[in-house]
């Protein structure tokens, strides 16, 4: 830590307590639970398991008084405004003017301050509640905090079976701007749903995003975070899939300062699968960690997990990835592969895979591996007439791509690796 302060729970609880959310009582009665999960669990620390290999403690800290400025450059593109729903937050507050809020008989989009749902009792039922679930297998703190003081977000209910595109961007524009935000989307049956989450938003980020995904429905959902230099950003998300239901995550991480992404998937009706993915490039004094926990309770349900991360100068990239088949989940298929690519002789790749395993009719595996950009090659490129730099970046290219290729939508894959290409340019030139 920078300043040398020590988070702990009373000055986490007046953070806390001045962000406080008045007059919501329809969620109430899920705040009050949440802030006895925080006061019971506490703040995180560094000796705590999965906290070990970056430090939690800049989201208690008090923030410095240093500049922030979130640029970027490049933008996914809308393909068709009338398709495509657009939410914007600013310094982590909802721009409501700029913001596409809809409540129709197939879709709902609604800021959580103003719970105008057709049918309410879906909030209720699902806020905090898979974020609760989460807590009997891997305790977070900072999870319960988001719940019990979030004061932004918006609520997505999708009900007709029309595909749907809907882009959340988070803006950052003040010094010291420091966020909760606090998302729900659910898919009712047989829907299908494309969600984009662009930007950091505020210098310090702690953003969760709670998922329901009911039987027959597909969820693709791509996280980009890109050029947010000096932001730490604490990204959470809590899904919960039930019959022959799809759930694809993809994040796209670029020369930002601290982000750590933790992924919660509890496979509970058969035949539903889920694909988790990642690249990452890393530079300078980047810290970037995933945390993935899939639980497969149901047969015949698939899981893969697939994160690539390229890290340069004293970049620290993190991953620690857990399967958990329990006994009733027979004929289980489970992937899970990291690696990263080191260019620096400074910069750490620290992994901790684990299966746990219950049945005895499974398949699941997990590999992780680490190293520099492959000579011979890097030489097959050159002696073939290509620059080393541009074979360098083609190299590159190829070792994200097993990454990318998870993002079922081919325009948004072609978008990302001409982010990354547009990316390494910069970097390598």
């Amino acid at each position: 830590m920078s300043d040398g302060t020590v988070p702990n729970l009373i000055d986490a609880l007046d953070l806390l307590k001045s962000k406080r959310v008045t007059g919501d009582e329809s969620l109430k009665s899920a705040r009050n639970k949440a802030l006895e999960r925080f006061e019971k669990v506490g703040t995180p620390s560094g000796r705590d398991e999965y906290w070990r290999f970056i430090s939690p403690d800049r989201f208690f800290c008090p923030l410095p008084n240093k500049s922030y400025n979130e640029s970027s450059p490049y933008s996914l593109k809308k393909e068709n405004e009338e398709s495509c729903v657009n939410i914007f937050f600013v310094d982590g507050e909802l721009d409501k003017a700029a913001s596409d809020l809809i409540v129709s008989d197939d879709v709902e989009i609604l800021d959580i301050r103003e719970n105008n749902s057709v049918d309410g009792q879906w909030i209720g039922d699902l806020y905090g509640k898979l974020e609760e679930k989460s807590q009997q297998n891997r305790a977070s703190g900072l999870a319960a905090f988001n719940t019990a003081g979030a004061a932004n977000g918006v609520f997505i209910r999708l009900k007709s079976k029309r595909k749907r595109r809907v882009q959340i961007n988070y803006i950052g524009k003040t010094p010291g701007s420091d966020s909760l935000v606090h998302n729900l989307v659910k898919l009712e049956s047989g829907t299908h749903l494309t969600l984009i989450e662009k930007g950091a938003g505020s210098y310090r980020t702690n953003r969760l995003v709670e998922i329901d995904i009911l039987k027959n429905s597909h969820l693709d959902h791509i996280s980009f975070f890109e050029n947010c230099n000096e932001a730490h950003i604490l990204n959470q998300i809590f899904v919960r899939q039930l019959e022959k239901s799809t759930y694809k995550e993809f994040m796209l991480c670029m020369d930002n300062k601290f982000l750590r992404n933790e992924v919660y998937v509890s496979l509970e009706g058969k035949e539903s699968e889920v694909s988790l993915a990642g690249a990452t490039i890393g530079t300078k004094d980047n810290l970037q960690d995933d945390t993935v926990y899939v639980e497969h309770l149901y047969e015949n349900c698939k899981s893969r997990q697939v994160f690539k991360k390229v890290l340069d100068d004293e970049a620290i990239g993190a991953f620690q990835g857990k399967i958990f088949v329990s006994p009733e989940a027979q004929k289980t298929d489970g992937y899970q592969i990291s690696k990263g690519l080191l260019i620096s002789k400074d910069s750490k790749f620290l992994v901790k895979p684990e299966l746990e395993i219950y049945a005895d009719d499974v398949v699941c595996s997990h590999g992780s591996t680490s190293g520099a950009i492959d000579q011979e090659s890097l030489f097959y490129c050159t002696s073939r007439g290509i620059p080393k730099k541009e074979a360098e970046r083609i190299l590159i290219l190829a070792f994200l791509d097993e990454a990318i290729q998870e993002v079922e939508d081919a325009s948004i894959c072609d978008e990302i690796r001409s982010f990354i290409a547009a990316k390494l340019e910069l970097e390598l030139d």
